[in-house]
């Protein structure tokens, strides 16, 4: 059992570690909006795989892959809240003029810094992939004894994931909003912002094209 359970917990730190939507989106938020913003992205992710968990331990994340109409609804949708981030960010772009520096400090006042957005965009990224819900089906299931009840083995796996991809996804948001700190003209300023809306528009299509 406990093999299993390592086993679990490197292929986990794998995953983890490979850059993919969510990554990406992690670093886009933490690099234009600062590490709280990109640590409240992080937990979008997590929350979003914890629902997997729990739908695969009730035997409910097979009847939605079956599900075609379910599954592009999350898909377009999380594609179009995205889009719609991107042309947000591009919107705030023209209108700021970028007079100031955007960087706010991080022991300032967060409120307002797009937290709400950053959560939405992750739990976006992560549930409207149709391969997420695949590896959680083909996968996850590998580690389950079926001698024993699984739902108590899923909640162990549910909590190994946690361990160990939020530290993962934290560590990449602290080196992004470390590394925009060196970037303090306008001009890089812009080009960052402008990668950032690139990024989002990248995962919109990579989402509505892959899956």
């Amino acid at each position: 059992m406990y093999e299993k359970l390592f086993a679990f917990a490197l292929v986990e730190l794998v995953f983890s570690l490979a850059p993919g939507p969510a990554v990406f989106l992690v670093i886009s938020k933490s690099m234009r909006k600062g590490f709280w913003v990109g640590a409240v992205a992080a937990i979008g992710v997590i929350a979003v795989n914890i629902l997997y968990f729990l739908l695969s331990a009730f035997g409910v994340g097979a009847a939605l892959a079956a599900a075609p109409v379910a599954f592009a609804t999350l898909k377009y949708g999380g594609a179009a809240y995205l889009t719609w981030s991107a042309i947000g960010i591009a919107r705030e772009m023209h209108s700021a003029g970028y007079k100031d520096q955007i960087i706010v400090p991080e022991n300032k006042d967060i409120r307002g810094l797009g937290l709400t957005d950053a959560l939405f965009s992750a739990i976006a990224v992560q549930a409207s992939s149709i391969k997420t819900i695949i590896i959680f089906l083909s996968i996850i299931p590998q580690f389950i004894d079926p001698s024993q009840s699984a739902t108590p083995q899923f909640v162990v796996l549910c909590i190994i994931s946690i361990i160990v991809e939020l530290p993962v996804l934290l560590a990449y948001a602290f080196a992004a909003s470390s590394a925009a700190k060196r970037f303090q003209s306008i001009r890089l300023r812009m080009a960052l912002d402008g990668i950032s809306a690139l990024v989002l528009l990248g995962i919109a299509g990579a989402i509505i094209l892959r899956g």
